[in-house]
């Protein structure tokens, strides 16, 4: 494939994460190898919109505007003049995807529209995803280390892909280390508690970090779970220290309407809302839905459960809970990501 045809490729976001981080590395060089896939009038009549508003940084705004014209916002980061800079932070209208890449040595933040702060570490490239109106916040790893705080909504899940994982959070923070050339991938929990699983639906191999815990994964080898004193392979190895009081988390207490003994889960006349945070809570389950959708609705069950509880137990009573809810009540469940999508009955 000649340099062209993988211009077109990366400009229609079919490339892989190798492929993108070669394109990003020749556009970083020369953002002109682009001119001959835009019409001239196209750019003529935004090189005039840009004279009106006096904004310098004639090639960063040209390669702006290319991905605007594909339907791709691409924010290139941390160069030199601060006129570009201002530019290149404003968000553009009608985009569904952001992509973000820090080219320097130290780290740079954003912050997502829902409140979320991301540090990417030098050569980190992503993948965002993330609006109000949708149902579900997505961000895609696709090289580096990258720190998240992510903004606590509990009806809407916060999914990371890394490669072959996806870590679902509800509000936490941790971090994601993932190295697209030999495609490990670590991934670190400071605050909270998020869902690890394969991105494959068919794979029922999921696990649930507490923090101070850590998975490391390899294409060779399932998911490793283990505390932050254990060493990961010298590869992989993060030196971040972490301190005490990044380690926390807050216990969560169900509703009095909620009875539990070892074979039973009892609801009595329970808020969908109160159901749906124990299942985020207790059987770590992430759902996306609609708070002023299901705050009238109420219902009771009865459902078998297991002495001991593994995460494949909890994903079971968790589904069971929920199929019952869509049956008596006007909603749907949909999948999307590994995660769960509660919607009105149309």
């Amino acid at each position: 494939m000649n340099r062209k045809q993988l211009l077109n490729k990366f400009l229609a976001n079919q490339c892989s994460a190798e492929e993108a981080k070669l394109v990003l590395s020749w556009l970083n060089e020369d953002p002109t190898l682009l001119d001959d896939l835009i019409s001239e009038n196209d750019w003529m009549t935004y090189i005039a919109q840009e004279k009106n508003t006096k904004r310098s940084g004639h090639k960063l705004v040209k390669l702006l505007l290319i991905f605007v014209l594909f339907g791709l916002l691409f924010v290139f980061s941390n160069l030199s003049l601060e006129t570009t800079s201002r530019f290149a932070q404003q968000p553009l209208p009608g985009i569904l995807q952001e992509l973000y890449y820090n080219p320097l040595s130290q780290p740079k933040e954003i912050i997502t529209e829902d409140g979320s702060h991301l540090k990417l570490e030098g050569g980190a490239l992503l993948q965002v995803r993330i609006r109000p109106e949708l149902d579900i916040r997505h961000v895609r790893v696709l090289n580096g280390k990258i720190s998240f705080a992510v903004a606590k909504d509990p009806s809407k899940p916060f999914i990371v892909e890394s490669h072959q994982l996806m870590t679902t959070a509800l509000g936490t923070q941790f971090t994601v280390d993932f190295d697209s050339e030999s495609n490990n991938v670590v991934i670190r929990l400071f605050e909270g508690k998020v869902r690890v699983e394969h991105t494959d639906t068919n794979s029922e191999d999921a696990k649930i970090l507490k923090p101070g815990q850590q998975i490391w994964f390899s294409e060779q080898s399932t998911m490793v779970l283990s505390d932050f004193g254990n060493k990961l392979p010298a590869k992989q190895s993060l030196t971040a220290a972490v301190s005490p009081a990044a380690i926390r988390t807050k216990a969560y207490t169900y509703p009095k309407t909620i009875h539990q003994s070892q074979d039973w889960l009892q609801l009595e006349e329970t808020s969908l809302s109160d159901i749906i945070q124990f299942i985020n809570h207790e059987l770590d389950m992430p759902i996306s839905y609609d708070s002023l959708m299901v705050r009238h609705y109420r219902i009771r069950g009865r459902f078998r459960k297991q002495h001991t509880m593994d995460i494949h137990d909890k994903t079971q009573l968790a589904e069971s809970i929920l199929q019952l809810i869509v049956e008596v009540n006007p909603f749907v469940l949909q999948k999307q990501h590994n995660t769960y999508v509660l919607k009105p009955k149309k």
